[in-house]
């Protein structure tokens, strides 16, 4: 099974170099890594350039002009692109230990979604990372600045994802397991079968929400991933358009048709786009 990692992009490239760090040194490598730029300023040579000679799997990237927060389009124009069965989507601000992808293709199954969970760094700690990354391991990193009671409460976290699971299965709860974009993998199948991301949700907020909530309406389970090696969350100023609520009413009003009206499959997806601008993509780096 090829796996496809899909990185949504908007400048901070600093984190992108250390999310690239992470993918090679992992013990099970991808076929290809997808970079989904939602219209950088920034340029990716200048900040990973000096990585390609050490990827041993295909780079891609896939540009659209920056027209404002569109993640939504970004990730369906990578997924659009992609070779790989096993989709995992990263944040670039996401950076883990060299199990995360082989825990992900070990525990992935038919009609699932594999969630992960995140300690979230304060800013210090990120400056620390970004730093020591460069030449220290990641198990090292981890013990020398995280406070080993967290381990706890990302447990606590995984349990209670589960809990939420369990109460959907059993017909109690409509929804398991709320989806988070930071660290999810799913079948592309799976993805297709819903017509990827609603590329209506404009801005920050609720896409990643509706997405979960029509995968399991479409009888796609959320199911909690746990790595044996913590992930980590990089600090970063919130995206200006969080404090809006410009797509509260949409998603609700979407909500209602899809619990109740089965209505998961969306109109601007996968198969459609919703805006005509063109996209750029390029081959940076080629495994043959």
């Amino acid at each position: 099974m090829k796996i496809s990692v899909i990185i949504p992009v908007y400048n901070r490239m600093e984190h992108l170099r250390a999310l690239f760090i992470c993918l090679i040194n992992q013990k099970r490598k991808p076929d290809e890594v997808i970079i989904a730029d939602d219209g950088s300023s920034q340029k990716i040579y200048d900040f990973i350039g000096d990585l390609f000679d050490k990827c041993n799997f295909t780079i891609k990237h896939v540009y659209q002009v920056d027209k404002g927060f569109r993640k939504t389009r970004s990730i369906n124009n990578a997924v659009r692109i992609s070779s790989g069965e096993l989709l995992i989507f990263c944040d670039q601000d996401l950076i883990f230990g060299d199990d995360y992808i082989d825990t992900i293709y070990k525990n992935i199954k038919e009609n699932i979604f594999l969630m992960g969970r995140a300690y979230c760094l304060s800013e210090d700690k990120k400056n620390y990372i970004l730093e020591k990354l460069e030449y220290e391991n990641y198990d090292n990193i981890v013990k020398d600045i995280i406070p080993a009671e967290y381990k706890m409460t990302i447990d606590k976290m995984l349990k209670r994802d589960k809990l939420r699971r369990i109460l959907y299965e059993i017909g109690i709860n409509k929804r398991g397991i709320k989806l988070v974009g930071m660290s999810v993998a799913i079948l592309k199948k799976s993805f297709i079968k819903v017509n990827g991301y609603d590329e209506l949700y404009i801005g920050w907020g609720n896409e990643d929400d509706d997405l979960g909530n029509r995968l399991h309406a479409a009888g796609i389970k959320g199911k909690e991933l746990k790595t044996a090696k913590l992930q980590m969350h990089l600090w970063h100023y919130s995206d200006p358009t969080k404090k809006g609520k410009q797509n509260e009413d949409y998603y609700n009003k979407r909500k209602n048709e899809i619990f109740n009206e089965k209505k998961f499959y969306c109109e601007f997806g996968l198969n459609k786009t919703k805006d005509d601008d063109n996209v750029i993509v390029s081959v940076v780096s080629k495994n043959d």
